[in-house]
């Protein structure tokens, strides 16, 4: 959400004019904020092993209705809470009208659902760090007491009007610290209490395992289906347009900078990571170009109305190639099993966003923040300042309060995230949802599809066969 509009825009406080296209232009956000969730779904599953590729699509549909369950919106927005955290005045939507929020020309009521949709997708994204290990129910649980402990404070301190990092002067467009950050560093911590996957144990382990099972296990840790994060990139992609464009909170030309900064920054990060992918492979992947798209999208969150065009080509293109180099960094190293690169692009590249915010933020382009001149490049070189802060004081509330809350709910009784190791051989959609993501009709044999003999059906087996076999694993549930 553009800093400009909270508190320094020029426009109406509380009760004021609403301007009805821009609302019409935050309410079309939020429909494109949304379809980013089962877009984060599809990519994730893309990423993952086929036996866990539903329970990730599920566990993102599960944000979207638990966190606008919780959503604590007067707890993140309050426009008078204290420095640190707003109030329960408008809990569930109490009270909200359709009144202008404060230095806003958006009805709040607008404004809350489409703040509502940030909060959905950024309790998500940290799930990606410790896929194909988590349990279904204590998921459920950690998405509502994170919401509330972690993420509806951070965005109080950078968009609320009285937020201590705010009224320092912390410049944060659409979610750097709130979404970018936050997920990236609370992924860090899932990764690193949940610990590594089995297969990962299994090669830390045994140094000196022989080349074919080394091999064997690579194979079951690659992407199952491309197609999935080619899917789920295109969507998180158009959706990231009303992401960062409606959180100009006007149809203005601030909202058609930021989208243009978006698309571009975006464009730049996957064509960069695919270029370093094909110069250690010589293949072109797709792959690699969509998980750099994706940190380029990340990196240009907190920037894309506060920097010119050219700048959102550099920070792409420095966020292809760093987030690129840390994911390969922890690959390698095997002591954090960031499964999916959630810190690798998430909590990296928010960082670089906000590094370059203060770096190349342009007084031209945030002429309606008073007492903001941009970043070094116009000569304000406090504002690097400001940005470093914010990114360590979140990141570290990120990190501490998310491994505080899993290491409480895993002393609970029934409240442990991680799966027993035997529901993690098996594939969490047959032990935690009885359910498959494919299933194949089969009538002859067919290497790594099950028996599938002929005459199955006349001798009363199910022709039915899920990919890779697993149908033969007869694995107790576990919720």
């Amino acid at each position: 959400m553009s800093s400009s509009a909270l508190p320094y825009s020029p426009y109406p406080p509380v009760g004021g004019t609403v301007d009805p296209a821009s609302n019409a232009w935050v309410l079309t956000s939020v429909t494109l904020v949304l379809i980013m969730v089962p877009g984060l779904g599809y990519f994730y599953s893309g990423l993952s092993h086929h036996k866990n590729a539903l329970v990730l699509l599920h566990v993102c549909m599960l944000a979207l209705a638990v966190v606008s369950i919780q959503w604590g919106y007067s707890l993140a927005f309050a426009p008078d809470g204290g420095p640190f955290i707003g109030n329960l005045a408008s809990g569930a939507f109490t009270g909200v009208a359709n009144q202008a929020y404060p230095g806003t020309v958006v009805s709040t009521d607008v404004f809350a659902i489409f703040q509502c949709m940030f909060a959905v997708l950024t309790a998500a994204l940290p799930f990606g760090s410790a896929a194909d290990r988590t349990r279904i129910l204590p998921s459920i649980i950690f998405l509502f007491v994170w919401s509330t402990l972690v993420y509806d404070p951070i965005a109080y301190w950078v968009w609320a009007p009285n937020g201590w990092l705010k009224k320092l002067g912390y410049l944060d467009f659409a979610g750097g610290c709130p979404v970018e950050v936050n997920s990236g560093f609370s992924g860090l911590a899932l990764a690193l209490y949940m610990g590594p996957r089995i297969l990962i144990k299994r090669k830390k382990a045994d140094p000196e395992m022989k080349s074919e099972e080394v091999e064997e296990i690579d194979t079951e840790l690659k992407p199952h289906n491309t197609g999935y994060v080619v899917l789920g990139t295109a969507l998180l992609w158009f959706g990231w347009l009303g992401f960062n464009g409606g959180s100009a909170l006007m149809a203005d030309r601030r909202a058609g900078l930021a989208v243009i900064a978006t698309n571009l920054a975006g464009s730049s990060a996957g064509m960069v990571w695919m270029a370093l992918d094909f110069f250690s492979s010589k293949k072109y992947s797709s792959i690699g170009f969509c998980t750099g798209a994706i940190a380029g999208l990340v990196a240009i969150t907190p920037a894309a109305g506060f920097v010119a065009p050219w700048a959102a080509l550099v920070i792409g293109a420095l966020a292809g190639l760093i987030c690129r180099a840390v994911s390969i960094l922890l690959k390698k190293s095997q002591k954090i099993d960031d499964t999916l690169d959630v810190f690798a692009v998430h909590g990296v590249g928010g960082v670089i966003g906000n590094i370059c915010v203060g770096f190349f933020a342009a007084g031209w382009v945030i002429v309606d923040v008073p007492g903001s001149v941009g970043g070094w490049l116009d000569g304000n070189f406090k504002q690097m300042g400001w940005q470093l802060l914010a990114t360590v004081s979140c990141a570290a509330w990120a990190f501490c309060i998310t491994y505080a809350i899993l290491f409480i709910m895993d002393r609970i009784p029934g409240l442990r995230l991680r799966v027993k190791e035997k529901h993690e051989e098996a594939g969490l959609d047959v032990t935690q949802m009885g359910e498959f993501a494919y299933t194949f009709m089969v009538s002859s044999p067919l290497v790594g599809f099950g028996d599938g003999a002929e005459g199955d059906v006349e001798n009363g087996k199910d022709p039915r066969v899920e990919w890779g076999g697993a149908q033969t694993i007869n694995a107790e549930s576990e919720v």
